[in-house]
């Protein structure tokens, strides 16, 4: 499989401006880079925790691909949510209707419910989906606007914890950290004092590095 989609690279493209220089050229190679994930690997006997994780403010399921199965590849199953709040680069509705980046389709507080509860409803169907290894507890996680996202699904779905990359508290709900909760800050996010759980600052990171964007994204526009 790939890391991404015409669409997706397209979205990417004009988020970065790309597409507004009729540049969207530039990041095209993306639609076709390989993912380094396989299809159809026979599922472990192990039982394995589940990350259910959610992407941010113009982000996408695809966007940290190569981020993401390395979690995987240490021993978990991770689920990867892309939104239809409009805050996804593109996504495609359940009917099929193509959604671009539209942050302003819904308000701030309708965002973060429809996150919430896409978060959720993807946990609550991996526990009883054919095809996965046997299942052991259910985190939630999120880069950047995805942190307050996943914070808020906990109020409506019992999980063990959290994984955060770089949590914008100040774009949402923010409420007290479950005791099993890490978050990880670039330079950026610890100089402005983001402290959710045990909080670990990764020196020489930009808030771009927790997805893969330092892979294809010139370095002005981390």
């Amino acid at each position: 499989p790939t890391a991404s989609t015409d669409a997706t690279s397209d979205g990417m493209a004009g988020l970065v401006g790309f597409r507004q220089l009729g540049l969207a050229f530039l990041l095209a190679h993306l639609a076709d880079a390989p993912s380094g994930c396989g299809l159809d690997a026979a599922p472990v006997a192990t039982k394995l925790p589940l990350l259910v994780y959610s992407h941010g403010f113009g982000g996408n399921a695809d966007m940290a691909s190569y981020f993401l199965s390395e979690v995987a590849a240490a021993g978990s199953v991770v689920a990867a949510v892309e939104h239809t709040d409009g805050t996804a680069s593109n996504t495609v509705l359940e009917d099929g209707t193509a959604l671009p980046f539209a942050p302003g389709r819904l308000s701030r507080r309708e965002q973060l419910d429809r996150r919430a509860d896409e978060l959720v409803d993807v946990a609550k169907a991996l526990r009883g989906a054919d095809g996965l290894p046997p299942l052991g507890e259910t985190f939630l996680g999120g880069h950047s606007y995805g942190g307050p996202s996943a914070l808020l699904a906990a109020s409506r779905f019992a999980c063990a914890g959290f994984v955060l990359h770089d949590p914008a508290l100040g774009m949402g709900y923010a409420s007290e950290a479950a005791a099993r909760t890490v978050s990880f800050t670039s330079d950026e996010y610890d100089a402005a004092g983001v402290r959710c759980g045990a909080t670990f600052h990764c020196r020489g990171a930009f808030h771009g590095n927790f997805v893969d964007a330092p892979l294809w994204a010139p370095p002005w526009v981390m």
